[in-house]
């Protein structure tokens, strides 16, 4: 038998070995760009939850500002508190909260401050006045100095927005009142995008957020500050490695995708951070992060000039 009826004999096998090294690299092309399809629609996801958070957080900052702002200038609370009418004060504060929580459906806390910082009335506890707050209230010695708005994140017993008007009388400091909002609108407002919110607190701030202090801790430096939060995806956070985060990016762990971004206050340090999490179909390594300025990290900060 010659080399050709050799060749013939056989041809069959080729073409067999030909159409399945042909079916495999195929099916291993498409595999391929599925997965790159599928990390880009990812990553898609993570960059819409991220603008959606920033801007959501925003809007949170400036409610809150608005309606500081509003109680800074109202004229019957103004009369009461000129005139040192302490409970009657406690009882116009607590008229608007209730009408504009009706209004809103935003939950908020108003506190009043006299001229030496010190607490003039809270709207959760009529009992509390003359607490000294400048020592760590950093925020309220900014707005006495110079007279003007100001609204940030801030630790405090709680890690909240914080929203603080000056009380002007005659261009003379007399006061200031603030408005307290926690994150749980905006937590139930990414719900509804699909996206569950972790509130990372570093644990360094524990001395001062002492309504914190109970709450769990993740890879024993965040604690969680948000006390609805979605159970599953929050043990894929516990297992995450959580130690070299960037100002803003991505990780995976198990079926969740996850996205963050710092909480910076108005001196800018860095707080903690805002994670948002969605479960994703595939599995993917993400190492992509997105490298932002600390003015871009989030909004707070705002002062009305």
């Amino acid at each position: 038998m010659n080399l050709f009826e050799k060749f013939v004999g056989k041809i069959d096998k080729i073409v067999l070995t030909f159409t399945v090294v042909v079916l495999f690299t195929s099916l291993y092309f498409v595999y391929t760009l599925k997965e790159s399809y599928s990390q880009k629609e990812t990553l898609q996801s993570l960059d819409n939850a991220l603008f959606l958070t920033r801007n959501l957080l925003e809007e949170e900052e400036q409610h809150a500002l608005s309606l500081s702002l509003l109680l800074a200038q109202d004229r019957t609370f103004l009369a009461a508190f000129n005139n040192n009418k302490r409970k009657k004060a406690f009882e116009i504060i607590e008229q608007k909260i209730e009408s504009l929580q009706k209004l809103q459906g935003y939950n908020f806390e108003v506190q009043v401050h006299d001229k030496n910082l010190h607490t003039y009335l809270r709207s959760w506890d009529y009992s509390v006045k003359n607490v000294p707050l400048a020592s760590f209230r950093k925020g309220l010695v900014f707005v006495k100095k110079h007279k003007k708005p100001l609204v940030s994140i801030e630790v405090g017993k709680r890690l909240n927005i914080k929203a603080i008007s000056p009380i002007l009388k005659n261009g003379s400091f007399e006061g200031s009142i603030e408005v307290i909002e926690n994150f749980e609108h905006l937590r139930k407002t990414l719900a509804e995008h699909g996206y569950a919110l972790f509130i990372l607190l570093n644990k360094k701030y524990l001395n001062i957020a002492t309504r914190v202090q109970n709450n769990p801790l993740i890879f024993n430096k965040f604690a969680l500050v948000n006390k609805s939060y979605d159970k599953h995806s929050f043990e894929s956070l516990k297992k995450s490695k959580l130690q070299n985060l960037e100002s803003s990016g991505y990780f995976t762990q198990d079926k969740y995708a996850f996205a963050y971004f710092s909480i910076k206050n108005f001196q800018n340090q860095n707080l903690g951070y805002f994670v948002i999490v969605f479960e994703n179909s595939v599995p993917l390594m993400l190492k992509t992060h997105d490298e932002i300025t600390t003015e871009e990290a989030n909004s707070s900060g705002v002062i009305i000039q």
